[in-house]
């Protein structure tokens, strides 16, 4: 090990500048952060004060919090499971050697190349619950006659912003498993039809195992992702109303920014860091193993 340091002791001088700028813009702003969780950080006073655990206490017993930690479960799974399902779906039809499939990837992709902010202005514009085109042409047809609060009311507003994210995302599902699609050995299925396996045999006994890597990795980014996503929620309904659409991202931000309680935000980002850091060692192994197999 010394000598392999001794022997590229003149290459490090050149990382010092990227080592600078990671440790201004990544590190000191972590360690920073679980400092300043165990302070109090009151607007109204320049000065900060030490309160130890108190902030996290205050989280767990906070009704409000309790319900954006539910929110956000149900978001990140469902947000996680549907552009999954879908994704997969996709992949397996743009699999097939059929005409017109070429056309079909390109146009199932623009979702996906869109940016966050112009689709969700789009999608807010589309379920305005007074002018939004879908309440529009239901009206115009005559199928409904009071218009459909989709990002208003409770029942409808977390659905909504579900199926806004399946379909921003499930084509990243697509590309990833289209790809390990095509690195499954066509003569694994001519041995199964001869063998006389049906196409649901061969699914479950080629496909599936055979994208197991693909499958783990593409869960944990889309999953992180999600628990870590703030642009689509934060333009399509500000995490209201009255905190329904709120996740643990957006609630930290509003702490922040709103009321100023850089304390209580603080802890909030200290425990959404301890469970993403979960969900990207499970990560970091499927890549690994991913990597072994495939070299």
């Amino acid at each position: 090990m010394l000598k392999q340091i001794r022997k590229h002791r003149w290459d490090y001088p050149y990382l010092l500048p990227a080592l600078g700028v990671m440790g201004l813009l990544i590190v000191y702003p972590f360690f920073y952060t679980i400092f300043l969780s165990f302070y109090d950080t009151p607007s109204s006073r320049p000065e900060i004060f030490f309160v130890g655990l108190d902030n996290y206490r205050e989280l767990f017993n906070d009704a409000t919090f309790q319900l954006v930690v539910k929110n956000t479960i149900v978001w990140s799974v469902f947000g996680t499971l549907c552009p999954f399902i879908v994704g997969f779906l996709a992949a397996l039809l743009v699999n097939q050697k059929l005409r017109g499939l070429n056309f079909a990837r390109g146009l199932m992709i623009v979702p996906y190349a869109m940016g966050f902010v112009p689709a969700s202005h789009a999608w807010r514009w589309i379920l305005h619950g007074d002018f939004g085109v879908i309440t529009g042409t239901l009206q115009s047809l005559g199928l409904i006659k009071d218009s459909i609060p989709f990002l208003q009311q409770a029942s409808l507003i977390m659905p909504s912003l579900i199926m806004i994210n399946t379909w921003k995302s499930f084509p990243f599902v697509m590309i990833m498993l289209y790809a390990g699609l095509q690195t499954i050995p066509e003569a694994l299925y001519k041995a199964a039809r001869i063998d006389g396996a049906s196409s649901w045999s061969q699914f479950w006994e080629i496909t599936i195992p055979q994208l197991s890597n693909v499958l783990m990795v593409t869960t944990m980014l889309l999953f992180i992702g999600n628990m870590n996503q703030f642009t689509l929620i934060e333009i399509m309904t500000g995490g209201g109303p009255a905190s329904l659409s709120e996740i643990i991202v957006t609630w930290i931000y509003h702490a922040s920014f709103q009321t100023l309680r850089f304390g209580l935000a603080s802890a909030a980002s200290v425990l959404l860091f301890l469970v993403l850091i979960v969900f990207s060692i499970f990560y970091v192994r499927a890549l690994t193993r991913s990597a072994v197999q495939g070299g």
